[in-house]
């Protein structure tokens, strides 16, 4: 079996164990429902929650494209308020060596 299929299948028990366990619980809450009333409110609960999950999942994803297509330099830094360390020089076409080298012969001169 591959890797993707035991990951799905694995989502799946998961699904259903906490199906089960929405109709245990709702069921001893409202003990006058049928117990197929109480499975269909836990699966639509369940496909309510999954959908809110993957569309989460995909709005992040496509905002991450969007930041790093539009010259963003990773959206990891966007947590942050400036730039990755020397990224500005190498925009503007420092070459980095040449910089740390003037920053060193500064910190030498003083």
């Amino acid at each position: 079996m591959s890797q993707l299929r035991i990951t799905i299948l694995k989502l799946c028990v998961c699904i259903l164990l906490i199906m089960g366990l929405l109709m245990i619980f709702s069921h001893s809450a409202f003990p006058d429902t049928s117990l197929l009333t109480m499975a269909l409110y836990s699966a639509a609960f369940m496909i309510f929650v999954l959908a809110i999950g993957f569309t989460s999942v995909f709005i992040t994803g496509e905002f991450k494209q969007w930041s790093l297509n539009n010259g963003a330099t990773d959206t990891g830094w966007l947590w942050f308020n400036a730039e990755p360390p020397g990224l500005e020089a190498m925009r503007n076409g420092i070459d980095i060596a040449t910089l740390s080298a003037k920053a060193k012969q500064s910190t030498d001169n003083t």
